[in-house]
């Protein structure tokens, strides 16, 4: 029988085992953060499916980074740019059109560069918003499944994957159907994706700032609501991106 014990034994290896392969790794993705947001740059964070954890978990949250700007496929039905109906069509995660219209709805300048993360990195979707992000110069960090995407086949016209098109992945070190811990030798049960993912992002956080501050460069860290003084101090921040970050 599986226990609280055996799964955080086996969850605890697992992110160890990415801290240490995905290191250098996770300093050139700070290393290109610290750069963007010093050009005036946002991140723009886009997690399919469950990867809009990663998002969450950079945008716009106490103790993290201000120059973050989240795409979210949900807007486009709450902007009224398409129904219900169409955001739940089987295949939306392949309509291509979709990364156009999402892309739109934002406002993204040149000094912007994209965080996508996607299990796979397969979907038409999130590999037209690379292509996009790709033609317009903006620099890209994948997120995926590396086993996962390795074998994966793309689901886009092209024929390409995330991992085609990124100037850096990185790898959450997931197994190809993401379960953790063997049941029975035919099941497994428990994930591990997102937690490695949002881990992921704190380090990031963390190595961006020990960037920053090493240089001798502010860094934009957001203030929790409970400090006084936080609502002046983060309205500072932010209104520095009005019409971005917030787009």
């Amino acid at each position: 029988m599986l226990t609280t014990k055996d799964f955080f034994k086996v969850a605890k290896e697992r992110l160890a085992f990415t801290k240490e392969s995905q290191r250098e790794n996770i300093l050139a993705a700070a290393k290109m953060m610290g750069d963007c947001m010093e050009e005036n740059g946002l991140v723009q964070l886009f997690g399919l499916n469950h990867g809009r954890a990663f998002a969450m978990e950079l945008g716009y949250r106490a103790g993290g980074l201000m120059p973050f700007h989240q795409f979210n496929v949900v807007d486009l039905v709450m902007r009224g740019v398409i129904s219900e109906d169409e955001f739940h069509q089987p295949d939306f995660d392949d309509n291509t059109e979709m990364a156009h219209k999402l892309w739109d709805l934002y406002n993204i300048v040149p000094s912007d560069m994209f965080i996508l993360v996607s299990f796979a990195g397969n979907e038409g979707i999130m590999v037209e918003t690379a292509l996009k992000a790709k033609e317009a110069g903006h620099k890209i960090i994948a997120v995926v499944s590396k086993k996962l995407a390795d074998k994966a086949v793309s689901r886009h016209p092209s024929g390409k994957k995330l991992t085609d098109l990124a100037d850096l992945v990185i790898d959450n070190c997931a197994d190809e159907c993401d379960a953790l811990l063997d049941v029975d030798g035919v099941h497994k049960m428990t994930q591990i994706a997102t937690i490695s993912g949002n881990v992921i992002a704190q380090m990031i956080t963390a190595e961006t700032y020990h960037y920053l501050t090493a240089q001798g460069k502010e860094c934009p860290i957001l203030l929790s609501v409970n400090v006084k003084g936080a609502d002046v101090h983060n309205k500072e921040m932010s209104d520095q991106y009005l019409g971005r970050w917030d787009s």
